[in-house]
């Protein structure tokens, strides 16, 4: 019995000195037990757009943003997110962690933006961060109180040309075959959402043509993956592009161009239904600038 209590007691005596060499210190922002993270490496400013996302949208696109990354004495940073939508983010104490490769910057602050009359806003907010360079790094602000819980995801750069022409458009589209005016649909939606590797998909409304007996009809259809070019982010090019659908059995194949300019959308999209000799073209007329 003194054997197995003598035994137990330096166990006990033991333990907390275990404990303590098995608890590696990671205090001062550390990568490692023994090697503090060199978080000048991620200090700088970061030119770049948002995009938000909530159970009210998706993908809502904010271009010219920036984030600012500034040191702390205590091996910490301070975060500042700058948004002409949703305000400013800011984390005063955010940990870095490295892992040989990316760095982390996690951390909880507040974010202000302006609400209704010129009133001030403010929400608490979350960021995790994952960073190689101010050219590669993806800032994600977690704002839950806002809208049901909102996130705005940063990065750097211009961001997808799809992003800058996504909208619904209002306007009117002209149906003809082989010039020949067959009718005009007023007051329609040409819808464009944004993609990311400069695309966009495009949703055009149902049109009935009528031919002859009987009527063709185009149902609502989304054409993905269509390519936006521009030289001054200002006026866009939708170079030509094959399109296709099928409706029932019948295939509909041709070609779909257009241009934004000064936020003002023309389409062209030209659709041959089976072995129909001529395509059928929608042409589709903004009536208003936006």
């Amino acid at each position: 019995m003194k054997v197995r209590t003598f035994f137990f007691s330096a166990i006990v005596a033991v333990m907390p000195l275990m404990m303590t060499s098995c608890d590696p210190k990671d205090d001062d922002n550390t990568g490692s037990s023994a090697t503090p993270v060199d978080v000048t490496k991620v200090v700088g400013e970061y030119q770049g757009y948002t995009l938000a996302n909530s159970n009210y949208f998706q993908d809502n696109f904010t271009p010219n943003e920036s984030v600012s990354i500034t040191k702390n004495e205590d091996n910490t940073v301070k975060v500042v997110l700058t948004s002409n939508t949703w305000g400013a983010s800011t984390i005063d104490v955010a940990k870095v962690t490295y892992d040989g490769s990316r760095y982390t910057v996690n951390g909880n602050g507040t974010c202000v933006m302006m609400g209704m009359g010129g009133s001030e806003r403010t929400y608490d907010c979350s960021l995790t961060s994952d960073i190689a360079s101010t050219a590669d790094a993806t800032f994600s602000v977690s704002l839950p109180a806002l809208m049901g819980g909102t996130t705005i995801v940063f990065k750097p750069g211009r961001g997808s040309t799809g992003y800058y022409v996504a909208d619904n458009y209002r306007g009117d589209i002209a149906v003809s075959v082989s010039g020949e005016n067959y009718l005009t649909l007023n007051d329609t939606v040409v819808k464009l959402k944004g993609e990311t590797g400069d695309k966009v998909s495009i949703t055009i409304p149902e049109v009935g043509v009528p031919m002859g007996s009987q009527t063709i009809t185009i149902p609502t259809t989304t054409f993905q993956g269509i390519s936006v070019t521009t030289t001054d982010y200002t006026n866009f090019i939708i170079p030509e592009q094959q399109v296709s659908i099928t409706v029932g059995t019948t295939n509909f194949s041709g070609t779909l161009t257009g241009s934004v300019t000064d936020g003002v959308l023309a389409l062209t999209y030209n659709l041959t239904p089976g072995s129909m000799p001529m395509p059928i073209t929608f042409t589709f007329t903004q009536s208003a600038k936006k």
